[in-house]
């Protein structure tokens, strides 16, 4: 929200800087995100008076001016052909500075000396609504009646600052300038000076000229409108095409610029018919019908659906209600009667009804947010005599005022006590009082309680907690002192699930492992590139796009996504790791919620990365979690897994993790060049779990003994039965069992393999003999030849 400083200074007498004013503001919620101090924009150009012209001698189109500054006669170059002796014109002065950025120093033009610029209007930022003569091709001659020397920010209105103002959503009353003088009133303690609406109307009847008819007071609670006659169009005088421009609105006819004007200083959006375009002298608020469409004041043409709000005329739409007005119902250069249109809209359907054409405006921006239902006569009844003011026309007596009933101010009764609770504050009743009355909360005091007359323009103030806080922000957050939590139990911390979370991060950063971050959304397509089915996954309503259309069941696609990205930019290796959720419905469509299952992607790439470096990040992170007895089998692989060089990892008869190199196909599906590897660990399976105590062993006493076994087996025999095998067989003696070899080729048939382990036996209670060695080893090789693996001779 646009504001200048000094038209703020015609609804409270402001006696600070603007800056100052700003900061003040700021304390009590409204934050302004810039402030322009216009007079920086323009420096060192004044008004003069051309005394005398002479011909260039170097040239057939320059004029040598002797230029009048107030302070002394200056001799300008120029090649405008439209100046002449005694023209008053603008002059940028040597070391000036214009509103564009250019800096003018004095210089010479064909060897001839000229210090500083006469202006044109473009130069000076203005446009032919800003000033007169502000669009001639060439010098901007101005009115004799502006002395030589006068500062031009003066003229324009430059000693000025303008205030960007952020309005929050719960504010739509300050989305006008009086919203904010109302503010600034409060927080300078000063009165608010609402202007007044006098009137001069003519003795016709209103009716003798428009008929009006709401056909949905859901959508339009409330319709006002008033005739003017005899319009004068002329351009509009200075200080209104001034104040629109500070608000960044191109200043039009004076009309036009009137109901831009009230739109602006009052928040409520007005909108000017040509009364001789309505048909049948009718004004009907209704329904758009199927298949209707209309052009709109910028040239669009609008399709239309029922529950679209429009303002017709007895025949056609005339008006896309509260967004902008039809192209046959603007004011003309000959118009000579106009209806002031003035309503209450509601909401929901102004902001569907733009968002469905496209178009978005001052109007539509406002309605969105919310107008005040009381507010909009007020602003009628301003338009009307601003237009009595510049003598733009006639008002016609009488108005139209279409609602269901305007409804009392809401009355609501708050308690001291609960307010000073709920801020941890002790402010006497009174002060409250004061705090509320200034903000045009009508308020009386009476013991604990506050009766407060809440305004219709303050539709957000429903409970004690609203009127809470407009007592603190006026009070000053700064009263609040901070006192110690009043309870022994101080200690914070994370719910087991983030701890167990937050320690496994650190722990895999420690693996040398970059953490990345992905969406949780992906393609149908990602998913069916893995081999996948879509179907379980959950489809969202709203995507932002086709590529983020479902909610992910696995991670590995998106893990896959940045290493293709790393790989093709030129990295040779990466090695990362996600932490988030897969999503899994329990039935399709959602009855429910989903199970949201945490889970951890590894993911490794580049021509020295293999299996066994990824299985032993996987091993070591499950042993984090305290996965006890992982097995590993290739069996029941993902379609996108490379068949010979993965594996499954189960705890007991639960899915602990997922690993190994990704197939071929997949990794060209997804553009990756280089070898890469991923896993998917179920955390979910670990975050439940207590915690095991740790037991802590003394150093053994007594030697250990070593033996290593050749075996030969079957090729297919996974070398992890073989291990369980050892493991039953050994019993308490095994202290660790090692593969150190697996063999195949000469003096081995072709359908089998020698696998060679080294096996650590160890007593705690004593040193142990042969015989007990010879014993617990002849029981492993008893339990390996139930697998089919013997030893080999």
């Amino acid at each position: 929200m646009l504001v200048s400083y000094n038209l703020l200074k015609n609804y409270v007498d402001i006696d600070i800087p603007a800056p100052v004013l700003a900061e003040k503001m700021v304390m009590v919620g409204f934050e302004v995100e810039e402030m322009t101090d216009l007079s920086k924009t323009m420096q060192n150009v004044v008004v003069g008076k051309i005394t005398k012209i002479t011909p260039h001698e170097n040239s057939d189109h320059l004029q040598i001016c002797q230029v009048d500054i107030g302070e002394g006669t200056v001799q300008i170059v120029t090649g405008a052909q439209n100046v002449f002796e005694g023209a008053t014109v603008p002059v940028a002065k040597d070391k000036s500075l214009l509103p564009d950025g250019t800096k003018i120093t004095k210089g010479k033009l064909r060897g001839v000396e000229s210090c500083g610029m006469l202006c044109s209007g473009g130069e000076l930022g203005l446009s032919a609504g800003d000033f007169e003569n502000a669009e001639v091709n060439g010098i901007m001659i101005m009115d004799d009646r502006y002395a030589a020397g006068t500062d031009m920010r003066e003229i324009l209105g430059l000693f000025d600052y303008v205030i960007d103002f952020k309005i929050t959503a719960n504010r739509p009353d300050c989305q006008s300038v009086i919203g904010i003088a109302r503010e600034a009133a409060a927080v300078l303690n000063k009165p608010f000076k609402l202007p007044a609406t006098p009137l001069a109307t003519e003795s016709d009847d209103i009716n003798d000229y428009i008929s009006v008819e709401v056909k949905n007071y859901d959508l339009c609670p409330r319709y006002m409108g008033a005739v003017v006659k005899n319009i004068k169009i002329a351009p509009s005088p200075k200080w209104l095409a001034d104040a629109l421009k500070k608000s960044g609105i191109r200043s039009i006819n004076n009309i036009v610029d009137i109901t831009n004007f009230v739109m602006l200083e009052t928040g409520q959006p007005m909108h000017a018919f040509d009364l001789r375009e309505l048909e049948d002298n009718k004004i009907i608020v209704r329904n758009a019908e199927k298949g209707e469409s209309i052009e709109l004041l910028d040239g669009k043409v609008a399709k239309l659906s029922p529950e679209m709000l429009v303002i017709a005329d007895g025949k056609k739409p005339s008006c896309l209600a509260g967004v902008m007005g039809g192209a046959g119902s603007g004011i003309k250069d000959d118009t000579t009667a106009v209806f002031f249109e003035c309503a209450k809209f509601a909401r929901d359907s102004i902001r569907k009804t733009a968002k469905a054409v496209g178009v978005r405006t001052e109007s539509s921006a406002r309605y969105e947010k919310g107008t005040d239902i009381k507010n909009v006569e007020y602003a009628l009844n301003r338009a009307l005599s601003l237009i009595c003011e510049l003598e733009a026309g006639e008002v016609v007596c009488g108005r139209v005022d279409k609602n269901r009933g305007i409804e009392d101010d809401r009355t609501l009764a708050v308690s001291v006590n609960k307010i000073n609770a709920l801020l941890g504050l002790e402010i006497h009743g009174e002060k409250m009082k004061e705090i509320l009355n200034s903000l045009l909360i009508q308020t009386k005091l009476s013991g604990d309680t506050l009766t407060c007359q809440i305004p219709s323009f303050r539709s957000d103030i429903e409970f004690t907690a609203d009127i809470a806080e407009e007592v603190i922000r006026l009070y000053g957050c700064d009263h609040i002192v901070g006192t110690a939590l009043r309870t022994e139990n101080t200690l914070g911390g994370y719910l087991p699930k983030l701890e167990l979370q937050r320690k496994l991060k650190k722990y895999m950063t420690a693996l040398s492992l970059n953490e990345i971050y992905t969406y949780s959304f992906i393609a149908k397509g990602e998913t069916e590139k893995l081999g996948l089915s879509s179907d379980k996954a959950i489809t969202i309503l709203n995507p932002l796009g086709e590529e983020y259309s479902v909610m992910r069941t696995q991670l590995v696609s998106s893990m896959l996504r940045v290493i293709a990205t790393n790989a093709n930019r030129g990295n040779e290796q990466g090695e990362y790791f996600e932490l988030s959720k897969r999503f899994i419905p329990k039935s399709l469509p959602l009855t429910e919620q989903p199970d949201e299952l945490s889970t951890v992607c590894i993911g490794l790439f580049g021509e020295n990365k293999d299996f066994y470096e990824l299985k032993g990040i996987v091993q070591q992170t499950l042993e984090f979690l305290g996965c006890k007895n992982a097995k590993y089998v290739a069996q029941n692989l993902p379609p996108y897994m490379h068949p010979g060089r993965s594996a499954c990892v189960y705890e007991g008869k639960k899915l602990a993790a997922v690993l190994g190199e990704i197939h071929p196909l997949t990794a060209a599906a997804f553009d990756i060049p280089k070898k890469c590897l991923v896993a998917e660990i179920y955390l979910d399976l670990f975050e439940n779990r207590k915690k095991e105590i740790e037991i802590y062993k003394p150093l053994p006493k007594f030697p250990a003994v070593t033996r290593d076994l050749a075996l030969i087996c079957a090729r297919d025999l996974q070398v992890g039965d073989m291990l369980d095998a050892i493991k039953q067989g050994a019993g308490k003696l095994l202290e660790s069992a090692q593969l150190f070899d697996v063999y195949t080729g000469e003096q081995i048939d072709s359908d089998k393999k020698s696998v060679a382990f080294k096996l650590v036996l160890r007593s705690a209670n004593e040193t142990l003999t042969e015989q007990t060695v010879d014993g617990t080893v002849k029981k492993v090789l008893e339990s390996l030849k139930k697998i089919g693996a013997n030893l080999r001779i």
